[in-house]
């Protein structure tokens, strides 16, 4: 079912969690909030499932409105046919894995044979149908996230919520469900909510990615734009680009955009135009930088030494100590790339097309024009 969330506030005293949030998600959606922990991600899912009840706004699943705070409508969690998966299992470790995904439907007082026929059914979508009578004490970390899909799947909800479920589990284990839970929940057709910290979680399970910061949603887009495009450096930040200089940005005669870096350096880019801002910085990937022994003399080139070196398989990580201050962080490829020791002269080179100028923080930005006006 389709989630409309309007002009959505929520304050306790003081402090604000959640600040006039809209948000519309299509039926059969999967959209992530990403953000960093306090920024109102949870919040606004808790609100929409009804665990929270809002200051302000409108909430509608479907064609039924679950929140409205001008009319006073707040529909309990129970009658907003919504499931829940939480970073906590909560599984019932006395009982089979069995009883656990049943025992809500049981409270139902559903006849035995449909209780039986609808947990196999979802048993055999999370690949858990050789466990059923298995006890949950007996299941690994994996098996019992599973077992806590399941149970919220058998309830057969119009919309299907996760917060951080994945982030008690190994990286492997991670990237193994991140793949079956985006398959079930398109093979579904189910309307996903979905809160992470994680990023690369994030751009796997996603149809569209809600970033959050300070209680507002900064950008919104499919994972490939909120990637390629962010809206600031903060949002930059967060989604790994490890290199952001402080620096001075004007547009050319010829449109594109020039940065000139505190320490000195100009870095010219291929963006055109700029944001309205009162300060800029330069963003640069990691991987999007060559190094070399030698200078090639040409635009957008740092000088410095060697600092630290970090193998990391199929990658080696260089910290590299600037010579006109600060440090770039540089990714380059284990096989048919030259190695650098620690201490060695090196000259690294950005291409002028993977170089951004982005406003710092469009939260502060946004409140400084709200104040303005």
């Amino acid at each position: 079912m389709k989630i409309t969330i309007e002009n959505l506030q929520l304050r306790y005293g003081n402090f604000t969690a959640i600040e006039n949030l809209n948000l519309e998600i299509d039926e059969g959606e999967s959209v992530v909030l990403l953000g960093k922990s306090g920024c109102g991600k949870t919040s606004t899912m808790r609100c929409i499932a009804g665990l929270e009840e809002p200051t302000a706004g409108r909430i509608t699943i479907g064609d039924t409105v679950v929140f409205d705070a001008a009319k006073g409508i707040n529909l309990p969690p129970n009658k907003r046919n919504v499931g829940m998966v939480f970073q906590s299992y909560a599984v019932w470790p006395h009982m089979t894995v069995f009883q656990n995904v049943a025992y809500s439907l049981k409270l139902q007082k559903l006849p035995a044979a449909e209780v039986k026929s609808r947990v196999a059914e979802v048993l055999e979508l999370v690949g858990l149908s050789d466990f059923a009578q298995r006890g949950a004490s007996l299941l690994s970390g994996g098996q019992m996230q599973r077992v806590a899909l399941a149970r919220s799947l058998v309830m057969r909800p119009s919309v299907l919520m996760l917060d951080e479920p994945l982030s008690n589990l190994d990286a492997r284990l991670r990237d193994r469900l991140r793949v079956e839970l985006r398959e079930i929940q398109l093979s579904l057709g189910l309307t996903t909510v979905y809160v992470t910290h994680d990023q690369q979680e994030a751009f796997a399970l996603a149809d569209r990615i809600a970033l959050m910061q300070g209680g507002r949603i900064v950008q919104i887009g499919g994972p490939t734009a909120i990637y390629n495009e962010p809206a600031s450096a903060s949002i930059a930040h967060f989604l790994g680009v490890s290199n952001i200089f402080d620096c001075t940005a004007t547009v050319g005669a010829d449109g594109y955009v020039t940065a000139v870096r505190t320490g000195g350096e100009v870095i010219r880019t291929e963006q055109r135009g700029l944001a309205t801002a009162d300060d800029f910085k330069a963003c640069i990937r990691s991987e999007d930088l060559v190094l070399s022994n030698v200078s090639g003399g040409g635009t957008n080139e740092f000088s410095g030494r060697v600092a630290v070196t970090s193998f990391q398989g199929s990658s080696i990580r260089y910290a590299v100590t600037l010579d006109n201050g600060g440090e770039l962080d540089v990714f380059a490829p284990t096989k048919g790339a030259e190695r650098f020791a620690i201490g060695d002269r090196v000259f690294a080179s950005v291409a002028p097309e993977n170089v951004q100028v982005l406003p710092a923080d469009v939260v502060r930005q946004a409140r400084l024009q709200e104040v303005a006006a």
